[in-house]
């Protein structure tokens, strides 16, 4: 079943926090759009991208701005040969089979379609469609994709799944389920539990995984960020409830600072510098001292686009994962892409670690 989620609106584009907001609010009712359209009420083919974008898909959402809501249920009707009829101060498709505020669910050719008005600032308005569960995101780590595919596929096949891998970081990959019309989801995740123990997420959301094992086994968790800047810290608390479970980070940016809150030694500083295995090994024993948390992470590294040196060029990042009474492990990586990108991948590979040196709180099957 392909979906598509058309955002139509300047103001809406270009406010990429509240753009978050409208994708991760969606996602919970068709999971991950199959094709995202953004689109102006003023641009000419306004009309010919939506009647394209209904044809190709069999669910679609369309958030508009507050000043296109109108506009697009002129189209939306007049592609439907349709009127417009008020209902609950709305004038939209006479044919809509479900409406409630600022939100309304038409079914035409058995394709269902959602047009809500998405105000900044605003909570949004109802999702009508209703997920069937046809699909669902899952993490593998410590495996290639290559290899995940000949272990993966012929698996899929027996249970009429499709798969999508994607690399998220080296060792990390999320996998994207489709059931077919007799597939079996459930027994197929089973199956790849059982393929490979201690390796798979059965979430779509790790950050998630790692808040909800935490509190089930009554374990705490902090962080001590140099180059990603808190990024780890704000990933984490994004989940609701994680206030039991994470005691806090410190962005210890400046030598003076990690030397003072966490404790680096000034020998470490100077003679291997804040981009060291050294270093982020202290950080760790710092930030556990600090906080009496069972598990830490920390990273440092240089994000650039300036900064780095023959030894150490740009995207040289140190991070490390540690349980309090057990395995220590850091890592040295050379990363690519803009400084963004690069924080952002060591963050993903700093939780990977968690995991490994958490396997037993996290990976349990």
């Amino acid at each position: 079943m392909k979906s598509a989620l058309v955002v139509v609106g300047k103001s809406l584009r270009h406010n990429l926090p509240f753009l978050q907001y409208i994708h991760s609010t969606i996602t919970q009712h068709i999971n991950l759009p199959d094709q995202t359209i953004y689109i102006d009420k003023n641009d000419k083919d306004l009309f010919f991208v939506l009647e394209e974008a209904i044809s190709h898909a069999d669910e679609i959402i369309i958030a508009t701005s507050n000043d296109s809501f109108n506009l697009i249920n002129k189209v939306v009707a007049t592609l439907g040969e349709d009127s417009l009829e008020l209902k609950m101060d709305m004038l939209i498709p006479s044919n809509a089979t479900f409406f409630e505020e600022n939100s309304y669910l038409l079914q035409r050719d058995k394709k269902l379609i959602n047009v809500i008005k998405a105000v900044e600032n605003k909570k949004l308005p109802h999702i009508l469609i209703n997920n069937e569960n046809t699909s669902t995101l899952f993490s593998i780590i410590d495996i290639d994709e290559d290899s995940l595919r000949i272990l993966l596929e012929p698996l899929a096949q027996n249970y009429e799944i499709k798969i999508t891998p994607t690399t998220i970081v080296d060792g990390w990959i999320t996998v994207e389920a489709i059931s077919n019309k007799y597939g079996n989801l459930d027994s197929f995740l089973k199956s790849v539990k059982t393929l490979l123990p201690q390796k798979v997420i059965d979430h779509p959301d790790v950050t998630a995984h790692i808040a909800l094992c935490l509190e089930e086994h009554h374990k705490t968790l902090s962080t001590a960020e140099s180059c990603t800047g808190g990024l780890i810290a704000s990933m984490l608390t994004k989940q609701a409830g994680v206030s039991a479970v994470f005691k806090g980070g410190l962005v210890t940016y400046s030598n003076d600072i990690k030397e003072s809150w966490l404790g680096v030694s000034s020998d470490t500083l100077e003679n291997f510098g804040a981009v060291s295995e050294l270093c982020v090994r202290e950080m760790l024993e710092g930030v556990l001292n600090a906080s009496l948390s069972d598990f830490a992470v920390a990273t440092s590294g240089i994000a650039g686009p300036s900064g780095g040196s023959i030894e150490k060029p740009v995207g040289t990042v140190f991070i490390g994962a540690r349980a309090k009474e057990g395995e220590i492990i850091i890592e040295r990586l050379l990363l690519q892409g803009d400084r963004g990108y690069i924080q952002s991948q060591s963050a993903y590979h700093a939780l990977k670690l968690l995991l490994r040196v958490g396997k037993d709180v996290f990976l349990k099957n």
